[in-house]
């Protein structure tokens, strides 16, 4: 057994009284109630000192009962040499309640909501295991189920104190049947706005070290738009399996799940990566410096476009595209611009020519304008 908050907190005014704890308990009691309000154990103690005075805050009914229901489910199989530590005199009203009752509704929401959607053709497994990567990993949202999908998933699994109480009291076949269909509905929508054709051209881009996610977004978009074949990223740029996905598909529009993306840890990386699987690229630089050149005065390596015609003449003529290399376009950080270490290594460095006071333009809006008038030497628009 393990002594409730208010216990703790007794203790936390009369220090002598601390001996009758185990640490363990005092040390997950303030690490839960860390994390939970995002705090610092200083600060969180401080609450437990003054709470007494304010039991009916949120806060204090947050610290007193999730965050210590988690302590309790943690340590419920309490061996008993270590409950030999407690005080033989304490009542039973300072001992908390057990959470089987808890863990055993869950099993049974689980349960019943896997039932049903097996039943409608859902991979269950899989669609458990992509919650369980949405707030574990970095991988983002499983794009066999979208984002909205996973949310219900995980909403009716494990609701949020505030929604225990409607759902505990629903019959669980109903809830898990409304759910699953809920599920259902969510995922075949997100499947139905994914393209099922799409032409691309051999055009990357690489970010490195972008910071905004909402220009990220926006050159999602630039990128699908254009046919470009991947987009890499580096360092501290946002993605739509890491950092920053949700903010980054505000601005996208979806075009986050359309381009294939890689993300590497540094610049150099993803270089490497280009050296080595597109060794006929030809790596372009967007900066403005010395050695920079008008972007219309490049001419740029890639894909040609050839007339295919039917056995009927009378048709209209078909193209298909021909690649003899490529072009990948590095655009760097909105403040220090593309990494200077790797400015050298690249083939070229173009610049937009400017006649105002600015001497550059957003990072979002620069990337169309060259993706672009590549594509346009490369007769795309014929």
């Amino acid at each position: 057994m393990i002594q409730p908050a208010a216990a703790i907190v007794t203790a936390f005014r009369a220090p002598m009284q601390l001996a009758s704890f185990p640490i363990h308990v005092i040390v997950n009691s303030l690490m839960i109630g860390c994390t939970s309000t995002g705090r610092g154990p200083m600060r969180v103690v401080a609450s437990l000192l003054i709470a007494p005075h304010h039991s009916s805050s949120p806060k204090w009914k947050c610290i007193q009962g999730r965050n210590h229901d988690i302590v309790r489910s943690r340590y419920a199989h309490t061996s008993s040499s270590q409950s030999q530590h407690f005080q033989e005199g304490t009542s039973t009203e300072d001992f908390v309640t057990p959470v089987a009752g808890k863990d055993e509704s869950r099993e049974n929401r689980k349960h019943a909501l896997h039932l049903r959607l097996q039943q409608l053709g859902i991979d269950a497994d899989a669609l458990a295991d992509a919650a369980f990567r949405s707030v574990a990993t970095t991988d983002g949202f499983d794009q066999r189920f979208g984002k909205s999908a996973i949310k219900a998933y995980r909403t009716y699994i494990d609701p949020r104190p505030s929604k225990m109480g409607v759902i505990s009291r629903e019959c669980v076949d109903v809830g898990a049947n409304r759910i699953a269909r809920q599920i259902d509905f969510l995922a075949k929508r997100h499947r139905s706005h994914e393209p099922k054709d799409r032409k691309t051209f051999p055009l990357i881009l690489v970010l490195d070290n972008v910071r905004s996610a909402a220009n990220v977004g926006s050159i999602y978009r630039s990128a699908d738009a254009c046919g470009c074949l991947e987009i890499l990223t580096t360092g501290i740029t946002p993605h739509p399996h890491g950092n920053g996905a949700e903010k980054l598909s505000k601005s996208a529009l979806g075009a986050e799940r359309v381009v294939p993306t890689l993300h590497f840890d540094t610049t150099q990386q993803a270089l490497e990566y280009l050296r080595r699987n597109r060794p006929n690229f030809m790596l372009v630089a967007m900066e403005t410096t010395e050695r920079s050149k008008c972007y219309t005065d490049i001419k740029y390596p890639g894909a040609t476009f050839v007339s295919v015609h039917s056995g009927d003449t009378n048709s209209n003529s078909e193209y298909c595209v021909v690649s003899t290399g490529g072009v990948a376009l590095f655009l760097g950080n909105e403040v220090s611009g593309v990494d200077t270490e790797i400015m050298p290594l690249l083939d070229e460095v173009v610049e937009i020519p400017m006649f105002g006071k600015k001497n550059s333009l957003n990072v979002a809006s620069c990337a169309p304008v060259v993706m672009y008038e590549v594509l346009r030497q490369w007769g795309a628009f014929a």
